[in-house]
């Protein structure tokens, strides 16, 4: 339980951190998602606008990561998504949980009128040994 408080208090002073130094802007439902959907959201766009392909890889699981894979393991793709994110901006729209799913809604701003919704949905590892999220799927929302 004290473990727990203390996770969520450091993940909070992280995302702080975030908006009042960094590109992110936090808006509405913040306070029903998960701080664990909040660190996936922030290392999924962290690791677009550095171009790092091995943190996505960890980050995706099941189908997602094996849709993801052959791209991923790419190694041209840095770039392209360096370049394409670089200046990109992410949002946290919405999250929560709907019928035992984890889902968090996100728009990245790729520059003032082009962005990029998207609904993460997240589950456990089946690592026992392993509790953080992982992406199992991504849907376009619409614009």
């Amino acid at each position: 339980m004290i473990g727990k408080s203390i996770r969520t208090l450091v993940v909070t002073l992280i995302l702080f951190a975030g908006v009042t130094n960094g590109p992110a802007v936090f808006a509405a439902g913040q306070l029903q998602i998960s701080p664990d959907a909040l660190v996936v959201a922030r290392t999924y766009f962290d690791a677009l606008q550095a171009g790092d392909r091995q943190v996505l890889l960890s980050l995706f699981a099941g189908r997602e990561r094996s849709r993801n894979e052959a791209q991923l393991n790419d190694p041209t793709y840095s770039q392209f998504l360096a370049d394409r994110y670089s200046n990109a901006r992410l949002e946290i729209v919405d999250g929560g949980v709907k019928s035992g799913i984890t889902y968090i809604d996100i728009t990245i701003w790729i520059n003032d009128t082009e962005s990029v919704k998207e609904r993460l949905i997240l589950k456990p590892s089946e690592n026992q040994a392993d509790s953080t999220l992982h992406i199992v799927a991504r849907k376009e929302l619409n614009q």
